[in-house]
Parts: structure tokens; C-alpha cells; sequence
């Protein structure tokens, strides 16, 4: 492994010396240098460079054979090309700085009386500058010294990596001994070869592309292989080729195997034209399938020039690709076909295969867990299952598998080791500049989701992305990115388009390139080597809470630091976290040389005024903080590229010198509802592209103007406070129409100046501020003109994608918005002066072409939607409509438009005037949401034959759905009913079962007087495919139809809030239920059959019984509870008296328990439990709360399943499980309100206790010192008070001194609760360093605190109740202020005080 991180860690140093090399003899640095009298020195370090460049792949060879000096000199290059940058970058900012001062002493008035000379100050600095190139330059002399000592040649950088890219593996077309967990792709990729689905690949009329594109490792050619010796695949096609392409793509090579392939026959010659001439001939009229196999050509000149002569072949000829770059698929012209991770289960058997040479692990069972956490680590990758496989094949030794599952797959022995291969040759194959961005990558954790575009500003804030002039530095670092995702180097999130994973394979790769100068930490665990902190310059960091200032100390040794970067625990799931003023301050003093910062999620109210002299910083990320302002240093980062301020809600304002941060480029203030203006003069940002939010003010610097040399914005932008623009000219200065980057806008006025409204004004300023054509998301709300500007309605002044008009009260005519072509969603809301919507709104017989989502809401005093045009006789069709939304608007009497062929969602909400007639036909239509409306307008809507999904909802009169109506409905999967008063019945039709054949949810809440589905005499069956039903709060329902039994699809049944509903019908529930919920059925008698196990097929696997309390003694007397059964929640049912019966004792003990989770809730007349809990022997979780009743002399053993075990306010059980101590697999115990309890039984505590609680136990006297804490190692939680184990007479907790009671707490502690101890005066040293949270509460006499602090690991101390501790703890003035300062959060009576 360590031969292969200094292979691939070369090519990235290479690489890293190159970019120095670069900027030693290009930009501005030469000049300066030449400007200081350094220039000679700076060509000297350019050629010395480049000669220790050329001798880079000597260096490698060396080292590859165990040489260590060569080694610690790689090792010390690295070092030295950081530090040179470091010092350049030092160098320019030390020059700009004077520039700076120069300029503002020229511009002030005492400019005459200031000396040329520089400052004592600088003078020295320019010491201390030239004294650090001195010894960097030693540094270089000392490595070109050791250059020539070690024997290092120069030569050709190009003939080493040529020489490796001929030892690529080659591939075979047979198919390997197990294929598994690939069936289904398989027959998709199948179906493309010799089926319909095929055409879209097709490139010509006979031929088909197929490329198969994955991550190296993933089973591209194994799937490839099986395709090739399908049966199916052998009699559709004439003729069969495959050829392993790898890296070198020679046209005349891959021609001349194909012909070889085909005719059996060596091919003579390599000339290009002779051979496509025989290939052409030999393919011509025959059906062809050619397999290219692991294709990493880009070229497409090459590309075309080889399938020329594959045009001969017959209709359904097909060229297979398998490539690990997405772009070989877009030069192939076709469609990729994704091939991604296989399953775990496949992976097990694969593994099995492998290691045992068999099928599953039935005949070695004490391996199989193992073999789990093996499959785990390989996520996915069959080449890494059966590489791990191979290194145990026949070894069953489970120490062998345990080492395996424990190790880094990159230390497994390099010669049987062929996933290092794979993955390396992806990165040896990367272009330069991408190397360094995926090297970068190694500061995530595994399984960590990144963020596309933070990490496009690290790359960019780094130097890593290409910003010469005449390039936009962030479509530059966006083209990065994707080509690293085409390369298979990132997967697409599943829950958001915007983040990306790396397979852990490929981090470790990266963590492998990077080496030490990366470092990444999950809380106190660290992905990275601690001994090499001093090496590094990136780091990352994630807090599960707080940061505590013992977790940072590793940080303060990376004295080099370039970026700090607190990444989100959960990437997407908001969490605020926490760290202390001065531990931040503490850290940014040592970490000078920072380029990227974000402490995004922090509870932080203040920035240290350090951050100002963070000068070569150009990220810096406080977005979701609770800032309130920013230090007014911040004007000293005249590198800042990147300020990210989105979400902090309290920040009021940003310093007036952000003004001169001219390097400045993206501004992102989304989401601050405090901030009330701009700083002044933010029009002098010229380089600004990203500014989220303009605050338009009155003052000069404030006003809309400052827009007017900012022609480089693009992305979103909002202008908010339009109200504030005083002169029209300022709108058409801001010049909106020439910043053609902007693609998002949202122009905001106030919607508080009714009576000051100047609408003329206000229509001038909307007029002027005419966007860029191509704009394609456009907001405006609270405008109070009286009408829209001309550009609004005209499509050749705007483009625009989508459009919302937001409470603009005055407007009361609608543009023609019929004439964008291009819109696809409109959305029209508060409008309240427009009256009717006409021929004026469609501007053309064929309007809103590709309108594809309409909505009216908020209308208060719309009353007619014509939907005619220009002519009476033609209604104006929607021809792409897919979404209708009209809402809440009551005074609308029109009707909805009839030409709606497309539309696929309606929703008519709180519009009870709308028209009845004529009917409109809605074949199209999937989904009805119908609130707020009369009956009649339901009834209109008809020929719904399509629809999957409708909600009914407060329909005025509505008794039952009409004769008929269920006709249509022959799609329906699910309906919903709420609230309708006068509901009674659902449907009157006969024959709706049939009609209702899809039906698989149905939902009726809320409907006081509903009383059964079918109206009329006799019991009908219900839809027959129901799969779940709810009925909630329907306090007429007395009965559910007899022959529920029979509907064989039902899984869930909810019954909620139904007081007369009795009983269930005799025949019990479906065998199908698998989930039972039945709450608040106040008169419910007895459970339904099929809860019990003398239906013995029944699929019970989870059943709550919530406050029905005229439930008989013993509910389950009846047989017990169905086997199958794995939940059972019983709360509230004051009847309940026994549940010994919970298991039948009439022979259906045969039967496996499955139970795993049971909760007894406030049943207070509970009188006893089985017998024999033992005998659920799946049972994890236990929890008996609040049954006063419940006497138990000794408290049945518990079985050894068992992982959590809760008894709280049950005073009548009087003993813990004899078998306590024995239980391994339990985690958490919880004993609170038990007066009755008096120890923990023998033996002490169960081993692997992780959660321990024991509290309000007022008779538990058994010391604390006798439970063994101790020697819990698992033990993380514990709370604990004055009433149990003598803890109440104590009073310094640890006790004081060595001994038993000072380490009575274990080391793996990292919450501790203390409440209510009516002694305790003191906390000792005993505290163990591990822990993290402390609550101490209700403990008066409590005064000190340890004499040397709190533990530094603490992030969180929260004490209530302790006046004599909370006077000493107060903020600042409290004596014991410096010993807590830096703790994250701290809490005084609920008191957030840090």
C-alpha cells in the first residue's frame, strides 16, 4: 500500500510543483518581485524547480524500491513547495498592503506632510519577509543537494507513465463462475440489445449504441460477459466480436482484433484502409454485436473514424460500450445505461462464493456476521468483495475474517490486491488539474454528502480551478466537478440534485493521494494520522454538538494551515452547534495562513476581530449563525472572494467597508430578516457575481443606482424596499436589461404603505427595470402601480420560464401573458382589483404554449374567467397544461376552462360560486383535491377515467357521492373524505365494488355524521384490492361492513376518535392486517378476530390499543396474540386488568414469539404479565409506565434479547429480573418512580450497558459503589439522584481521593445528570475526561467546582436550582467564569448565558 500512495502521491506533487512553476513565471508575481529587487532570485527557484520536477519519476522508481532517504526527500520537497507558496502569497499581500496604504495616504489631505520612508513597522516586516526567503531558499539548496546525493536523474516526466499505461489488465469475454444480484439489469440491458426499447439508441438506421458506464470495480464487464453467452443473444445475432479497448485507443489495433474475432483468422498488415475494407466486407448484411470493453477515449474524431465500417451491418446491429466516463456515452451518441452499486445480500453471496466456495453461509453461521461487516466495507463493489473473498478462500478461522473486516482495504497485501489497480488507474488517468481537486476530497469523511457548490468555492479559494483571464472562474470549476462526477469519481444524491457522494473506496483513494496534508475528524475519532498534524493544510472537522476546546487542541499544531471547514453532521438536516467566543479566537491566532473558513451552523453571536487578519483568506462561510453584525476588521481581507452570511436571521447590518473588499465575488445574504440595508457604496464591488439580496435605500450609496456597475451578477437576485427608489432615474441606471447573467429575479416593494402609495412612480420604476431577455424565473410582489409595463406581456422583451405576481393590489387588468412561449409555470395570487380574466390575458388565439402549471389564489373579488379569446365560438385551449390551482377565491362564479387535455392535477379550493354547467371532461385528469366547493361543481367534473387520487373536502351538502359517480373511477388508488358535515354514506352505486377495483387507500375523517359506505339496505363488500383504511372522528360510525374479513389486500387499519362504534364484525379482521391501530373508542368491547392467534394465518405485526377503556379485564383471553406479531402499544385502557394471556397456553405454544417491541402505558388497574417472559425471544425493547396496580414480588426473568428495559411509577413491583446481570444484549435501563426497588440484583450491572437512568427510587440503598460503574466500558449516559444509592449523603461526588468511590464512574461516560443530591457540596477531578454533557440540578449545597477545571472534553453544562454554584458560574463575574468560559453552550435555570 504505501509503494502505491507514493506512486499516485507523486503524480499529484508533480502536479502541485507544476501549478508553482507556473505562478513563479506568469500574473502579477514577476513584476512585484522585479518591483522588490527579488526577480533573479524568483527565475532561479523557477529553473531549480523544474530540474526537481524532472527528477520526480526517478524518485518514484526509487522509492518504490524501498529506498528511505529518497522517501523522507519526497516527504521534504512537499513540505518546501507548500511553504514557497505560502511565502509568495505572504509576498503579494505584504505588496498589496502597501499599494493600499500608498493610495489612501494620496487621497488624504495630510499627504504633504507624511514621509516617502516606510514605518519602523514595515521595515521590520520587510526583514522578517527577506530573512524567510533566505531560509526557504536554503531549504531549495539543501534539496538540490540531496537531489545529487540520492542519484536522482532527470528525464522525460511522459516515458514512466506511458510505460504503466501499457500494463493495464486485460479482459476475457468468459463469463465468471458466480453472477449474482444482477437479473434485473441483465434483462434491462437485454431488452436494449434484442428488443423495442432499443431505439432510442440507435445512431443510424441499423445501428445501435448501448454504453454501460460505472465506477471501476462495480461489474461492468461481468454484466457484459453474461450478456455475451446468453442463449438469446447467440441466435439474434450473425455475428459476435470483444475486444478489450483499455487506455490506448489505436483504431487499426481494435480493427484488426474484431476482424480477428469474426473470421477466426489472424489479420495481416496495419493499414487502417485495408482492414476496415475486410471488416466492412465481413460485416456487410449480418446482424453484429461488438463488445468494447473498458473504453476511456474522449477523442471523437478517433470515435468516428472507427465506426465507419460497422455501418455495413443488418438492422439491429449493436456496438456494447463499458466505460467508467459518462462523456464516452455522450460521444458514442446514445443514452448511458448506469450501472450502480450491487446489493448486500448479492454482495454476501458473492462473498460466499469466493471465500467458502459456496452458495450462502448455512454451513458456517459463526462467519456470517463477519462476512456482513465484510460486505459492508466493501459498499457495494463486487471487484472488492471478491478481492477480499480471494484473500480468505478456504479460511475459516474467524480471527482471519475479524482481521479482514477491521482493515484498510489499501493495506491488503498489493499482489493479490486487484481493487488498488482499478481505482488507481482512474486517477492516474485524470487530467492535472483534476488530480488536485479530487486530492482536495480527501478532507471528507466516508459517507459524508457534499455539497456541489461549497466545495467549487474551496477548489476556487485554493487556486485549484483555472481563473485566467477570459474565463469565468465558476463555469471553469463547475465543468471540474462534472467531469469528475462523468469519470464516476461522485454519485448523485438521491435526496437532493445538489449534493454528491464518494464511493469510501475512492476517499480512501483520495486520503491516499493526499497523505498528510489533508486531515479530517468525526468528532474524537480522527479518519487521519494525529502524529502528521503539523503536516497539514486542509482540515476538516465534524461536531456532533459543541466544539469543546479539547477537540481542537490537534488543530492548533497545523500552524499551515489553508482551510478550516466545519462540515455539517447531517448534510441538508438543519442543526445548530456550538463553540465558545474565545476558543475561536484562541484557534484563528494560530491559523494565519487560512484561505477557506466556514463555521456554517454555529451558535455564535460574535466574529473575533482576528478574523480581520486572516489576509490571505478568500472563503469565509457564517451562514445559519446567530450573528448580529461582522467585525469592522473584515475590511482588511482584500483577498475575500466569497462571503456566505444565508440564514443568519439576526444579523442587522454589514460594515461599512465591505466596500473595499474589491476582490469580492459572491455575496450570499438569503434569509436575513434583520438586515435592513446595504452598506454604503457596494456598487464599487465591480467583480461581484453573486449578490442574493439589494436593499434599496434613500441615502446616496444606498440607492438603486449602486446597481449600475455591477454587470457581472448572474444567478438570483432580489431587490427588496423598491418603495425607497425617490427618483425613476435611479431604476434605469441600475440598467437591468444589460446584466445578462441574471436568470432569477424577484422584485420586492413594502406591504405596509397603503395610504403613501405613489402608483405613477412606482409604474416608472417597474418600467425601467426591464430584465435581460433570457431571465427565466421572475417574481414581483407588493407592486402598487396600476399596471404591469409593456415588456411583461411582449416575448420579444422577455423569455421567461416562470412568472409570479404577489399582492399587487392596484393591478386590475392581467398583461397578456398568453404570448410567452416560453412560460411554463404561472403563478397569480393576491390581485386584488382585478375583477375578470379575458380575451386581454391570452394575447393570441394560441396562447401559453407551454404553460404546464397555472395558479389563481388569494383573489378576493375575481368574479369571471372568460375563456374565449377573440372570437365567442372558439375557447382558448391549455395544449400543455398539466397543473390547475385555483384557491380561495370566493366570488369567482365562472367556470373552470373545458380544453384541458393534458392537465394531470386540479385543485379548486374555497371557491363555493363557481359555475356547475356545463360538465367538463377531465379523461387526462390523476389527481382531484376538491375543497371549500358546493356539491354541485364535484358533480360537473366527469369522465375522470384516469384518475388515481382524489381528496374531497368541507363540501357544503354533500350527503353522498351521486348514482353514477364511481363509474369513471375505474383507476382510483386512493380516496380521501374530510370534514364533510352532511356526509352520510359514500357511495350509492351497486356495483362500485367493480368500478372501485384500484382502490387501495381510502380515508374518511372527520365526518360527524357518516354512518356506513353504501347507502341502502344489506352489507356490502368493499373494494376488494384495499390495502389501507383510516375512519377518524366519525362519531356516528356504530359498525364496519361484515365482510371485511374478505378484503385479502388490507395491511393497515386505522380506527381513531369513533365513541359508538361497539364492536367489530364476528368474523373478525382480514388475515392480510399486518398494522392495527384502534384510539379513543370510548364503548369498544372487545378486540376483532384476527388480533389473536386462533387465526393462525394471520400477519399481525403491529397492533396499538390507545384509551379504549371498555375493553374486557383480559383482552387477549381469546388465544393470545398471533405469532407473527413484532409491536404491541397499550395505553390508556383503564379496563385492562391482566395480560397474562398475551400467549396462549391451549397448544399454540409451538409457535415462535416474534414480539420485539411492547409498551404498557397508564393502565391502571394492570394487575399482572406473562408468566414467562423469557419466552419472547425476540423482544428488544420492554417499556411498563405508570401501572400503580402491577404487584410483582419478584419480576419475571427477562429474555436475553433484550436491548431496552424501562419501569417508571410502578410502586408494586418490589424486584428487579434476577437475570439483570446476565443480559448482554442490554443497552438501556431505566428505573424511575419504583419506591418498591431496592438494589439491582446480584452481580451488579448488565455488562454492555450503554444508557443507564435510576432515579425517584426511594428505598434503593444499595450503595453506588457496589452497582460497578466502573466497569462498565460501554456505559455513556447516566442520570442518576439524592434518592438512590446512598447518593444523598454525599457530598463531593466523585468521592474525593483514590480509591473505589473516586473512580466510581467508567472512562466511556459522556453525559452525567445529577439531581436533586441534598449534600452535595463539591464536584471532584473524578469527573472522567471523556465526558461531554453535565446537568447538575436541584443540588442546593452545591458551591465548587474541581480545582483544575472541567473536564475540556464538556460541551454543554447546564446548572438549575444550585444558588450558591449558579452566583459563582455567572457570566464574567463569577469566580468560577474563567474555568467554564470556554465550554460551548452553558445553561444557568434554563438560562442560555453562553
Amino acid at each position: 500500500m504505501e509503494a502505491v500512495a507514493v506512486a499516485i502521491g507523486e503524480k499529484l506533487l508533480s502536479t502541485f510543483l507544476t501549478v508553482l512553476i507556473d505562478r513563479l513565471t506568469s500574473g502579477e508575481l514577476p513584476s512585484l518581485m522585479r518591483r522588490e529587487g527579488l526577480h533573479s532570485l524568483l527565475k532561479k527557484w523557477e529553473k531549480e524547480l523544474r530540474r526537481i520536477n524532472g527528477a520526480l519519476e526517478d524518485a518514484e522508481e526509487k522509492r518504490l524500491t524501498g529506498d528511505a532517504g529518497v522517501k523522507l526527500w519526497l516527504e521534504d520537497l512537499q513540505n518546501l513547495a507548500y511553504d514557497i507558496e505560502d511565502l509568495l502569497n505572504d509576498f503579494t499581500a505584504q505588496v498589496q498592503q502597501k499599494k493600499e496604504k500608498a493610495e489612501s495616504k494620496r487621497a488624504s489631505k495630510t499627504l504633504l506632510v507624511v514621509p516617502s520612508c516606510f514605518s519602523p513597522r514595515e521595515f521590520m516586516h520587510d526583514q522578517k519577509m527577506r530573512s524567510e526567503i533566505e531560509a526557504i531558499d536554503c531549504r531549495l539548496q539543501e534539496i538540490i543537494k540531496q537531489k545529487h546525493s540520492l542519484s536522482l536523474r532527470e528525464n522525460d516526466a511522459n516515458q514512466l507513465a506511458s510505460k504503466r499505461a501499457q500494463q493495464q489488465r486485460r479482459t476475457t469475454h468468459l463469463p465468471g463462475s458466480c453472477f449474482v444480484g444482477r437479473e434485473k439489469e441483465k434483462m434491462e440491458v437485454l431488452r436494449l440489445l434484442i428488443g423495442e426499447e432499443g431505439g432510442i439508441n440507435k445512431i443510424n438506421v441499423t445501428l445501435k449504441m448501448i454504453p454501460i458506464i460505472g465506477m471501476g470495480g462495480v461489474g461492468k464487464t461481468a454484466l457484459v460477459q453474461q450478456i455475451y453467452h446468453d442463449d438469446r443473444v447467440a441466435s439474434y445475432f450473425d455475428v459476435k466480436a470483444w475486444t478489450c479497448v483499455s487506455y490506448d485507443f489505436d483504431v487499426a489495433a481494435i480493427t484488426k482484433t474484431i476482424l480477428e474475432n469474426i473470421t477466426g483468422f489472424p489479420g495481416e498488415g496495419n493499414d487502417l484502409g485495408q482492414l476496415q475494407e475486410k471488416l466492412w466486407a465481413n460485416l456487410s448484411g449480418k446482424k453484429f454485436l461488438i463488445i468494447l470493453d473498458d473504453v476511456w477515449i474522449e477523442k471523437y474524431g478517433e470515435w468516428t473514424d472507427f465506426v465507419k465500417p460497422f455501418q455495413a451491418g443488418a438492422e439491429g446491429s449493436v456496438i456494447v460500450v463499458t466505460s467508467r466516463n459518462l462523456r464516452v456515452a455522450s460521444m458514442a451518441g446514445a443514452p448511458a445505461y448506469c450501472l450502480k452499486e450491487l446489493p448486500e445480500d448479492a454482495c454476501l453471496t458473492l462473498l460466499a462464493h469466493h471465500a467458502l466456495g459456496a452458495k450462502n453461509f448455512d454451513d458456517h453461521r459463526h462467519l456470517k456476521s463477519l462476512g456482513e461487516k465484510i460486505v459492508i466495507k466493501c459498499k457495494g463493489l463486487p471487484l472488492a468483495v471478491k478481492t477480499l473473498g480471494g484473500l480468505l478462500r478456504a479460511n475459516v478461522d474467524p480471527h482471519e475474517w475479524e482481521a479482514i473486516s477491521n482493515s484498510r482495504i489499501w493495506d491488503l497485501p498489493e499482489e493479490r490486491n486487484d481493487i488498488l489497480p482499478s481505482l488507481k488507474l482512474s486517477y492516474l488517468h485524470l487530467p492535472s488539474h483534476l488530480k488536485r481537486c479530487f486530492a482536495y476530497c480527501a478532507i471528507f469523511p466516508k459517507d459524508y454528502e457534499i455539497e456541489r457548490d461549497e466545495l467549487i468555492h474551496w477548489w476556487m479559494a485554493e487556486g485549484l480551478v483555472d481563473g485566467s483571464k477570459g474565463k469565468n472562474i465558476w463555469k471553469t470549476g463547475l465543468d471540474y466537478f462534472r467531469e469528475l462526477v462523468s469519470r464516476s469519481f461522485f454519485q448523485e444524491s438521491s435526496s437532493h440534485n445538489s449534493r454528491f457522494s464518494m464511493h469510501d473506496l475512492l476517499n480512501d483513494l483520495a486520503k491516499l493521494v493526499a497523505g498528510p496534508t489533508h486531515f479530517s475528524s468525526r468528532g474524537f475519532e480522527s479518519e487521519s494520522n494525529e502524529n502528521d498534524a503539523s503536516l497539514a493544510r486542509h482540515a476538516s472537522f465534524i461536531s456532533s454538538y459543541g466544539i469543546a476546546s479539547g477537540r481542537l487542541m490537534v488543530y492548533h499544531r497545523m500552524k499551515r494551515l489553508r482551510s478550516f471547514i466545519s462540515l455539517q453532521p447531517r448534510p441538508g438536516k438543519f442543526a445548530m452547534l456550538h463553540l465558545s467566543q474565545s476558543v475561536l479566537g484562541d484557534l484563528l491566532s494560530d491559523l494565519k495562513y487560512l484561505k477557506v473558513l466556514s463555521l456554517s451552523h454555529y451558535c455564535i453571536s460574535e466574529v473575533p476581530d482576528r478574523v480581520g487578519k486572516l489576509r490571505h483568506l478568500h472563503y469565509l462561510n457564517l451562514s445559519y449563525t446567530e450573528i448580529e453584525r461582522l467585525p469592522e476588521s473584515i475590511d482588511g481581507l482584500f483577498n475575500l472572494e466569497a462571503l456566505i452570511l444565508r440564514g443568519c436571521p439576526y444579523l442587522a447590518g454589514l460594515p461599512q467597508g465591505v466596500e473595499k473588499l474589491i476582490n469580492l465575488r459572491y455575496l450570499d445574504i438569503r434569509e436575513t430578516r434583520s438586515l435592513q440595508a446595504m452598506p454604503k457604496h457596494i456598487g464599487n464591488l465591480v467583480n461581484l457575481e453573486i449578490l442574493s439580496k439589494f436593499i434599496v435605500g434613500k441615502e446616496n450609496g444606498l440607492r438603486l443606482n449602486e446597481l449600475k456597475n455591477l454587470e457581472l451578477l448572474r444567478g438570483e437576485l432580489l431587490i427588496s424596499e423598491l418603495h425607497n427608489v425617490g427618483d425613476v432615474g435611479d431604476a434605469k441606471e441600475a440598467n437591468l436589461l444589460r446584466k445578462r447573467g441574471i436568470d432569477r429575479l424577484t422584485m420586492k416593494w413594502s406591504e405596509h404603505l397603503e395610504d403613501s402609495r405613489n402608483a405613477e412612480l412606482e409604474s416608472k420604476v417597474l418600467s425601467f427595470l426591464q430584465p435581460q431577455k433570457d431571465l427565466r424565473d421572475l417574481t414581483i410582489s407588493y407592486y402598487g402601480g396600476l399596471k404591469v409595463p409593456f415588456w411583461l406581456g411582449s416575448p420579444s422583451h422577455l423569455n421567461l420560464v416562470s412568472l409570479h405576481l404577489c399582492r399587487c393590489p392596484n393591478i386590475g387588468s392581467l398583461p397578456s401573458l398568453g404570448r410567452l412561449s416560453s412560460l411554463k409555470e404561472l403563478h397569480i395570487g393576491g390581485l386584488n382589483a382585478v375583477r375578470m380574466v379575458g380575451s386581454e390575458f391570452y394575447g393570441t388565439t394560441e396562447p401559453f404554449l407551454s404553460l404546464t402549471t397555472l395558479e389563481f389564489k388569494d383573489m378576493s373579488f375575481w368574479r369571471d374567467w372568460t375563456h374565449f379569446g377573440f372570437t365567442e365560438e372558439i375557447e382558448v385551449p391549455f395544449p400543455c397544461l398539466q397543473r390547475l390551482m385555483v384557491r380561495n377565491c370566493p366570488m369567482l362564479k365562472g367556470r373552470l376552462p373545458r380544453k384541458l387535455d393534458s392537465l394531470v392535477r386540479l385543485d379548486i379550493d374555497s371557491c363555493p360560486l363557481l359555475d356547475a354547467s356545463p360538465a367538463i371532461s377531465l379523461q387526462s385528469l390523476l389527481e382531484l383535491y376538491f375543497r371549500g366547493c358546493n356539491e354541485v361543481t364535484l358533480k360537473s367534473l366527469v369522465n375522470m377515467t384516469s384518475l388515481t387520487a382524489l381528496a374531497v373536502e368541507n363540501v357544503e351538502g354533500l350527503a353522498c357521492f351521486p348514482f353514477g359517480y364511481t363509474s369513471s373511477l375505474t383507476k382510483l388508488e386512493k380516496f380521501e373524505v374530510r370534514r364533510c358535515n352532511t356526509l352520510i354514506h359514500l357511495w350509492q352505486d351497486r356495483d362500485y365494488v367493480q368500478n372501485l377495483a384500484c382502490l387501495k387507500i381510502l380515508d374518511v375523517i372527520n365526518c360527524p355524521q357518516f354512518v356506513s359506505f353504501i347507502a341502502g339496505e344489506g352489507d356490502r363488500e368493499l373494494p376488494s384490492c384495499l390495502e389501507a383504511m383510516k375512519l377518524s372522528d366519525c362519531s356516528s360510525l356504530e359498525k364496519l361492513p361484515n365482510k371485511m374479513h374478505n378484503l385479502a389486500s388490507l395491511r393497515s387499519l386505522i380506527v381513531l376518535n369513533c365513541p359508538k362504534l361497539r364492536s367489530f364484525p364476528e368474523t373478525g379482521l382480514p388475515a392480510s392486517v399486518t398494522s392495527f391501530t384502534i384510539e379513543n373508542c370510548e364503548i369498544l368491547q372487545h378486540l376483532p378476530m384476527g388480533t389473536r392467534i386462533g387465526n393462525e394465518m394471520s400477519r399481525l405485526r403491529e397492533l396499538r390499543i390507545y384509551r379504549c377503556d371498555s375493553l374486557p379485564a383480559s383482552p387477549f383471553s381469546n388465544g393470545g396474540l398471533p405469532a407473527t406479531l413484532k409491536e404491541l402499544k397499550i395505553h390508556n385502557c383503564r379496563g385492562v386488568k391482566s395480560l397474562a394471556e398475551m400467549v396462549s397456553d391451549s397448544g399454540h405454544q409451538r409457535h415462535d414469539q416474534w414480539l420485539e417491541d411492547v409498551r404498557i402505558l397508564y393502565c391502571e388497574q394492570l394487575g399482572s404479565l406473562p408468566r414467562s417472559l423469557q419466552g419472547f425471544s425476540h423482544l428488544t425493547r420492554l417499556t411498563i409506565f405508570g401501572c400503580p396496580a402491577l404487584e410483582l414480588k419478584r419480576f419475571p426473568p427477562l429474555p436475553f434479547s433484550i436491548s431496552e428495559f424501562s419501569l417508571w411509577s410502578c410502586p408494586n413491583i418490589k424486584s428487579l429480573p434476577d437475570n439483570l446481570p446476565h443480559l448482554t444484549s442490554l443497552q438501556s435501563l431505566c428505573i424511575v418512580d419504583c419506591e418498591n426497588i431496592t438494589e439491582f440484583p446480584g452481580g451488579g450491572l448488565p455488562p454492555k450497558i450503554e444508557i443507564l437512568e435510576a432515579r425517584v427510587c426511594v428505598n434503593m440503598k444499595q450503595h453506588v459503589g457496589e452497582w460497578g460503574l466502573h466497569t462498565l466500558a460501554s456505559l455513556q449516559s447516566l442520570w442518576i439522584d439524592g434518592s438512590v444509592g446512598s447518593l444523598g449523603d454525599m457530598v463531593c461526588f466523585p468521592s474525593d481521593g483514590a480509591g473505589s468511590d473516586h473512580d466510581i464512574l467508567p472512562s466511556s461516560l459522556t453525559y452525567l445528570n445529577l439531581s436533586d443530591m441534598r449534600n452535595l457540596e463539591r464536584l471532584s477531578s473524578g469527573l472522567p475526561c471523556s465526558l461531554q454533557r453535565l446537568y447538575t440540578h436541584g443540588c442546593r449545597k452545591l458551591r465548587y467546582l474541581p480545582e483544575a477545571g472541567l473536564p475540556s472534553s464538556l460541551e454543554h453544562l447546564s446548572i438549575g436550582d444550585c444558588k450558591v454554584l449558579e452566583e459563582r458560574c455567572s457570566k464574567h463575574a463569577g469566580d468560577y467564569w474563567h474555568l467554564i468560559k470556554e465550554i460551548p453552550t452553558i445553561y444557568i435555570n434554563n438560562d442560555l448565558i453562553s
